[in-house]
């Protein structure tokens, strides 16, 4: 009998020592200086993981937090009223009238466990709720005294609607999920204001005990639970019969959704570069990418074959600098073939791909005009002799000709003559970053490819050819707004004399595929295969887009298959096709500082009197060659030996 008077005794004596204790802390909470016991502010916000969005709003890829939460900040007028309700009328009905501590919730608690002989029922507030999520410990009774005393420092520093604010973002929902933001994605694939009655009721169910009752581990378990919360919600008029039916019938989830994996190696490099941001809004078109995605995943099934094993896309827009896509390596977890290295930064041999922009130098000096005829024969540079591809001369040719079939030595002679320290400028000062020595290091075969660059960062410089000359960097980040003031690099008009010349369709490295397409869109392109055929590339532009594709092996190994117009260009072709609009057709207006005019069909320069055949080119009156052809003069013969007369 005494052993039994003593067990009833101590569930009775811990409702008092609670009671007595609340009271005491009310008290002290009002009194003390808080200064002793300072509250820990710095743990009401926790690390946040990282959402990548498209240009449109589409979720591209979510990161979680440094310590493997998913975790995401919403503010509380971003929060479905309904659940706000919810939470209220079944976890605080007195919410916004106590402060912080409701004694007759604690006391009837304290009287339930108490008969219990174990603790069935908390009592705590939203704002104890909070105080426990802000530190937490076992529940006993003396850290539940803790746990008043921080609610009433909590009640004191933060508003209602803060506190509300501050649980939404600290609730469990369950696993590595903290929050309601990232409980609503990946429940249901909503944002929290467009929650239904059954989700509110969902994610006020999961709290109480979020192991038990998370839909993905037992939807059967959080259905009965929910369908208490509705019942409550009933009960206290916050529904009505008819929306407590409706949300009855409503199915619970029961997987979370997948987290999305569009632009990997993108949304990663924004991840990293943006740190501190939650919420990234990057300039990538969801069209734009699923394109590159689904076309670099076709070519890559192809290369294969040819133990190709990696390839690189990027899309500008050339109006803004803006990445509308990009496709680091078209298979993520290749972990053979390095397929998380993100090949439109790694520098790489860019073969001929620069030749265009020695030959602009050349243009916009004087030097050289589209019909121009050059040579191409063999030169030594003190002991360095460029040979062609083809590993053959081909004497004179025109300047329209030596850049169509990339001929080494005439890009070599213009390096030479415009200065290689110039061509190396327009480089650094178009961003290209991976120019690591000075430019007498590399010397003439800069405008072969003696270099390495990024994918990213020459896209952006043929971009240049795009704008008329002009220089801006490229975007990834929306809403960083762009600079007024643009760089100039090169003439509009060499530009546009460039942008004819490579537009050219009679040109060995057309795909032959592409030959006889009659709705190709018009682009100006070049093909290059950097030295030993590691370095497949093709970059192309029209107005509205830069497209580049580079093409071959992270691990550097060689192929005979590795040539930019077969490998590249067949992709960066079809990302044309799909991507340019019938709007978008129209070609580049020319400038008012080019002319056309007649010039000698042998020599390329101005006809003299006794020229014959002309042929019509595009010019630079003022800067172009203008000096007249002196191959055709007259001689006089006589008529009977055929000697020339002196």
């Amino acid at each position: 009998m005494e052993q039994a008077k003593r067990k009833t005794a101590r569930p009775q004596r811990r409702v008092r020592i609670l009671i007595g204790g609340f009271l005491c802390l009310l008290l002290a909470g009002l009194l003390a200086d808080l200064a002793v016991f300072p509250l820990p502010v710095e743990r009401l916000t926790r690390d946040s993981a990282a959402f990548v969005y498209s240009r449109e709003g589409y979720l591209l890829n979510c990161f979680t937090s440094e310590d493997r939460f998913w975790r995401k900040p919403v503010s509380l007028d971003r929060i479905s009223p309904r659940l706000i309700e919810s939470v209220i009328a079944c976890e605080d009905r007195w919410f916004y009238f106590h402060p912080g501590v409701n004694p007759f919730s604690l006391a009837a608690a304290a009287v339930t466990n108490a008969r219990a002989g174990e603790i069935r029922r908390g009592g705590s507030t939203i704002t104890m709720q909070i105080a426990r999520m802000m530190e937490p410990k076992a529940r006993t009774v003396s850290n539940k005294l803790i746990e008043i005393f921080r609610a009433l420092q909590l009640e004191r520093r933060y508003s209602k609607k803060e506190l509300l604010d501050i649980y939404f973002n600290l609730v469990p929902y369950g696993g590595n999920i903290e929050g309601v933001a990232a409980a609503t994605h990946f429940y249901f694939d909503k944002r929290p204001f467009e929650l239904s009655w059954s989700e509110a009721a969902v994610l006020t169910a999961i709290p109480a005990s979020p192991s038990y009752y998370r839909p993905d581990v037992d939807s059967s378990l959080c259905q009965l639970r929910r369908n208490l919360v509705l019942e409550v919600l009933l009960d206290r008029e916050v529904i009505t019969a008819d929306e407590y039916r409706a949300a009855l019938q409503e199915e619970i989830p029961s997987q979370r959704h997948a987290r999305p994996f569009v632009a990997p190696h993108f949304c990663q490099w924004m991840k990293d570069t943006y740190r501190d941001s939650t919420e990234i809004h990057t300039t990538l078109d969801f069209h734009v990418q699923s394109v590159c995605e689904k076309l670099a995943w076709q070519r890559h099934q192809q290369l294969k074959a040819q133990e190709i094993y990696n390839l690189s896309v990027v899309v500008l827009d050339n109006a803004t600098g803006e990445i509308l896509g990009l496709v680091g390596s078209p298979d993520f977890s290749d972990i053979a073939h390095s397929g998380q290295i993100n090949g439109a930064l790694a520098p790489r041999s860019p073969g001929s791909t620069l030749k265009p922009f020695a030959f602009a130098l050349a243009m916009e000096r004087g030097r050289i005009s589209p019909a121009l005829k050059i040579r191409d024969i063999p030169i030594d540079y003190n002991g360095y002799s460029p040979e062609n591809y083809d590993e053959t001369y081909h004497g004179l040719v025109s300047v329209r000709e030596a850049l169509v079939q990339s001929y080494n030595v005439p890009a070599v002679n213009l390096a030479s003559d415009v200065g290689v320290e110039n061509l190396y400028a327009l480089m650094e000062n178009g961003g290209v970053t991976s120019l690591w020595r000075p430019y007498h290091w590399y010397g003439l075969p800069l405008v072969l490819g003696s270099c390495e660059v990024r994918l990213l960062e020459l896209c952006n410089l043929y971009a240049c050819f795009a704008r008329g000359g002009l220089y801006r960097p490229t975007v990834g980040h929306a809403g960083g707004g762009f600079p007024l003031e643009l760089k100039t690099l090169l003439s509009a008009e060499s530009c546009f004399l460039i942008s004819d010349i490579l537009a050219d369709l009679q040109r060995p490295d057309l795909p032959t595929s592409w030959e006889f397409t009659a709705d190709m869109p018009r682009i100006s392109w070049k093909t290059g295969t950097s030295y030993g055929r590691r370095d497949a590339w093709a970059i192309g532009y029209n107005p509205a887009f830069t497209v580049g594709v580079w093409a071959g092996n992270f691990s550097g190994r060689a192929s005979v298959d590795i040539v930019g117009a077969r490998t590249s260009a067949p992709l960066m072709f079809d990302i044309f096709n799909e991507i340019v609009t019938p709007e978008q057709m129209h070609w580049f207006e020319k400038p008012d500082g080019v002319s056309r005019r007649r010039v000698c069909g042998l020599s390329g320069r101005p006809p003299g009197e006794h020229c014959r055949e002309t042929v019509e080119e595009y010019y630079i009156p003022g800067v172009s060659p203008a000096a007249r052809c002196r191959i055709h003069q007259e001689i006089l013969v006589d008529n009977n030996t055929g000697y020339r007369l002196s």
